[in-house]
């Protein structure tokens, strides 16, 4: 162990004994296996999402595709939360589905990552305590293809009236390329 390395494991033994890790704050170490573990969660979601929504695509088309984004996603989600015991779901301002709408507390960043969705070519991630949380957000930026088909400017009549059907409140259209289309939240007690 170097001393960097020896001093920050004193600095952190030291703060915990002092109670600064004490119920309602995670060590550094803790944060760090979080954040660990929802990039590679999200990654997962968005891998599973896509290759479900590419294979309904290519199966049934773009108005057969809209019930795989209502259910798979959910799905995912659920599967991810249960397997890694963090609570991982999909969120939007604009949202699609009336139950994936971004509660007040989590607004100041969502709106960081609609400032600027995008990081070095890859999209941007943020992370904070919230309440008694931590939380952490990934965009979702609008992909011209096949995001926009559905979420974009120019939907076509047909599949436009499939998606009023299926969401009457829908606000998840509108949306440019590069865009904030929404973002992956992965969330965990901060009380022990």
């Amino acid at each position: 162990m170097n001393s960097a390395t020896f001093r920050s494991v004193l600095l952190i033994t030291g703060m915990c004994a002092l109670g600064a890790c004490s119920q309602g704050e995670m060590s550094p170490p803790e944060e760090a296996e979080f954040l660990r573990q929802s990039e590679e969660l999200t990654a997962r979601f968005q891998s599973e999402l896509q290759m479900e929504l590419s294979t309904a695509l290519s199966e049934v088309g773009h108005v057969g595709a809209i019930g795989v984004c209502q259910s798979a996603a959910a799905a995912i989600g659920e599967r991810l939360s249960e397997g890694s015991g963090l609570a991982v779901s999909r969120i939007a301002r604009r949202n699609r589905n009336a139950g994936n709408g971004i509660s007040p507390d989590l607004k100041p960043l969502y709106s960081e990552l609609e400032a600027s969705p995008m990081q070095d070519g890859s999209p941007r991630s943020v992370h904070g305590t919230v309440g008694e949380r931590l939380v952490y957000l990934r965009a979702i930026p609008m992909l011209e293809q096949p995001c926009s088909t559905c979420h974009g400017s120019n939907i076509d009549p047909a599949l436009s009236e499939v998606i009023s059907q299926s969401y009457p409140d829908d606000r998840a259209v509108g949306f440019e390329p590069g865009e904030l289309r929404g973002a992956f939240l992965v969330e965990q007690s901060t009380e022990r």
